[in-house]
């Protein structure tokens, strides 16, 4: 078993990420949103967009309801709801 798993390792690891998208593609629907889409700047809790957050600052703090809460996760939570709505 870890022989299998380590020849699948090997073989996604030189895909390029779009034959890795493609394969994803033939089992189950990929959404993809803009790449450019403020993710980690907007506040999951109200929505406000926070122009000055640099790559360093690592917690997201919004000024407008007080949320405090991990920079990673408050982006996947703004991903999901993006991915999500364009699925309905």
């Amino acid at each position: 078993m870890r022989a299998m798993k380590r020849l699948w390792e090997r073989k996604v690891s030189d895909l390029a990420f779009s034959e890795f998208v493609k394969v994803l593609e033939y089992k189950i629907v990929v959404v993809k949103i803009d790449r450019f889409y403020p993710s980690s700047k907007t506040c999951s809790g109200c929505g406000a967009l926070k122009e000055d957050l640099d790559l360093k600052t690592r917690v997201y703090e919004c000024e407008s309801c007080n949320l405090v809460i991990d920079r990673d996760y408050n982006a996947s939570i703004n991903i999901h709801r993006v991915g999500a709505s364009t699925l309905k």
